[in-house]
């Protein structure tokens, strides 16, 4: 999934929109259609397109094992969805009234009867069965490719695409017709060409400044100046909770406390705790407390040289002290999931299985929305299900703007960011005054120009803005309509960008992001500064931590309480493009990064697809959160 300066891993494929007349939330997935045997159906997401634009290389070997999931149906998929949103709608006469996992899954999970029908056809041809998740989601399975072939009716071969070897199905898998009403869709056979990644973004190492504009340095002319201010040395958790608005709220004993934030991300740093408490040791704020680190590792851990685990411990580090510095009194619940790729879909489900938490942030995701097959459709049931039980989720929106610098054909945000059950949060470029206030923010979005020191004077290598550096993500979905929450704040224009069908666009909020203006960390006793919609994240779903404590009931899926407070003015900081143009230079002089400049993303009055509604405005944004519930 998607990293701030990893290259681009999937190409799109074409997505099939279902009406949303009845449903406003509607999924583009085609339906099971009639395969290739009168006695079989092909599985919805399993039919590969991208392999169209890629090289064959080879076969698989026949002997050659491969694990997979067998995804299964919900029970009345539509009514698990209609009681997510009743419950999360404040018009609603059930909002509030969450279901417990024991109550879902009793009206809505796959039956005993559905795993064991799936189950006794893999062990039938000669597949062996290695688990069944929890609430009868999927089965696990290990096989062979010429057993996966015969199986599933498929002719499997491997393709070089994008600097990667690549299994893939030729065309869609399929199963037996008495199959095709349990089985939701197959994950693994096809390999998507990206594993999900954490989206942080560290700046440069210079010297720097403490609050905006503390301190200037001399660069080459740009916009009628030749003195600009410098980086951020990383903002402190009392910085971002002032110029949050959170500082009085604090003070008054709304931390967060009796509220648990859970985090998933891969893996688990052994330094979380340690590195959470020197850090907070360094800036006056309260270590946590006995009790107050909860750890869950869903081990073992698997796929390091896939995933990369230390770039997963940085980023483990700053959504742990994000929550922490923002949500002081809040429980942190960490979810270490076994690898970036099934193991968050483990880490997932067992969030919704045991309800561990009301409030779940997310800091990865994956490169846009094509390629995925199945994976969306399994992800977007849990999502159905966290939403029934009053779980929300936050997803970081990716840190390549609209990623077409990263290799998509044309401008695409990043799933599961687009899934119209989760909080998309983008990013912000934060500037914070000397007494700790709300200065201004702008979208974030840096183009960076580099200063050429071989001319006298010395001149810019490009003439500034120059190139797009990094900057938050957000963007027009090609796979969900638009949900009916968004229909009153999202421009039309916006929705429809693409087409004459509204469809679902993020992101929904935004918080700071920038790594020239990001937060101070600590990782593995090392002092560092970090940003990244991996930081927005976190730092975003802290602040609903600060919102929920006395809460009558929990924010749960908040998306249509946010927009409701979205029509109320000073709810949000409205974050607009700048008046004249925004820049930084490092102090080394190297480099000068123009702000507010996303790729084909705009910022506007109102809501727009870089900030979202914006970000919280202190004690409005609180108050209005409790006024709906």
């Amino acid at each position: 999934m998607h990293a701030a300066l990893s290259p681009a891993t999937f190409t799109r494929r074409t997505a099939i929109v279902l009406a949303a007349a009845a449903l406003p939330l509607a999924l583009c997935l085609p339906n099971a259609v009639a395969g290739t045997g009168p006695d079989r159906a092909d599985v919805p997401g399993t039919a590969p397109t991208w392999t169209s634009r890629a090289h064959e290389v080879g076969v698989p070997g026949a002997t050659s094992r491969m694990s997979f999931q067998v995804v299964l149906s919900l029970r009345d998929a539509a009514g698990a969805a209609a009681v997510a949103r009743a419950v999360s709608d404040p018009h609603s006469a059930s909002y509030g009234h969450y279901l417990t996992p024991a109550q879902f899954n009793a009206r809505f999970a796959p039956t005993s009867a559905a795993v064991h029908e799936v189950s006794a056809y893999l062990s039938g041809q000669g597949i062996t069965v290695t688990g069944v998740a929890a609430g009868n989601r999927w089965v696990t399975a290990s096989a062979t490719t010429r057993q996966v072939e015969k199986a599933f009716d498929s002719t499997l071969r491997t393709y070089s695409y994008k600097g990667r070897t690549l299994r893939a199905s030729t065309s869609a898998l399929s199963v037996p017709t008495n199959l095709s009403s349990v089985v939701a869709g197959v994950v693994g056979v096809t390999q998507n060409g990206s594993l999900r990644q954490p989206a942080d973004a560290p700046p440069p190492p210079s010297t720097c400044s403490t609050y905006w504009d503390q301190h200037e340095q001399v660069a080459p002319a740009a916009y009628g100046k030749t003195s600009f201010p410098t980086t951020n040395c990383g903002y402190t958790a009392a910085q971002v909770r002032g110029a949050y608005g959170l500082t009085a709220l604090e003070r008054k004993g709304d931390t967060g406390k009796g509220v648990t934030v859970a985090i998933i991300d891969a893996y688990a740093s052994p330094t979380i705790v340690t590195d959470t408490n020197t850090l907070a040791d360094s800036q006056g704020e309260p270590e946590l407390a006995a009790g107050q680190y909860l750890e869950t590792q869903l081990g073992p851990f698997t796929l390091q040289d896939e995933c990369d685990p230390a770039s997963w411990n940085d980023e483990e580090s700053l959504d742990v002290q994000a929550v922490h510095g923002v949500a002081p009194g809040a429980t942190i619940h960490y979810i270490g999931a076994a690898n970036c790729d099934t193991g968050i879909d483990d880490a997932v489900n067992y969030v919704l299985q045991n309800h561990v938490a009301d409030i779940v942030s997310n800091s990865y995701g994956f490169l846009g929305e094509d390629g995925l097959g199945s994976e969306v459709a399994l992800e977007d049931s849990e999502f159905v299900q966290a939403s029934a039980e009053g779980i929300g989720f936050y997803f970081s929106t990716g840190d390549d703007g609209d990623n077409v610098t990263q290799g998509t054909p044309h401008p695409e945000p990043d799933f599961p960011a687009t899934d119209p059950w989760v909080t998309a949060v983008g990013g912000t470029s934060l500037a914070v005054t000397a007494s700790n206030g709300y200065k201004f923010e702008t979208s974030w979005g840096d183009d960076l120009a580099s200063v050429d020191f071989s001319t006298s004077p010395s001149s810019y290598a490009s003439t500034p803005p120059g190139s797009f550096f990094f900057g938050g993500g957000g963007g027009v979905s090609a796979l969900f309509t638009e949900p009916a929450y968004q229909r009153l704040d999202v421009p039309r224009g916006l929705a429809t960008l693409n087409g004459s069908t509204p469809m679902r666009v993020v992101p929904d909020v935004a918080a700071v992001a920038d790594p020239e203006t990001g937060l101070a960390i600590v990782v593995d006793g090392v002092p560092f500064t970090y940003g990244g919609t991996s930081l927005a994240c976190p730092v975003f779903a802290a602040v609903q931590g600060v919102a929920s404590q006395g809460r009558r009931y929990p924010l749960g899926f908040a998306n249509p309480s946010l927009y409701l407070l979205g029509l109320v003015p000073g709810v949000f900081h409205d974050v607009k493009a700048p008046t004249s143009p925004v820049a930084i230079v490092t102090v080394s002089g190297h480099s000068l990064l123009t702000l507010g400049q996303d790729t084909s993303l705009t910022s506007t009055r109102g809501y727009d697809d870089t900030t979202g509604l914006g970000t919280p405005n202190g004690a409005a944004f609180i108050l209005g959160e409790h006024l709906l519930g």
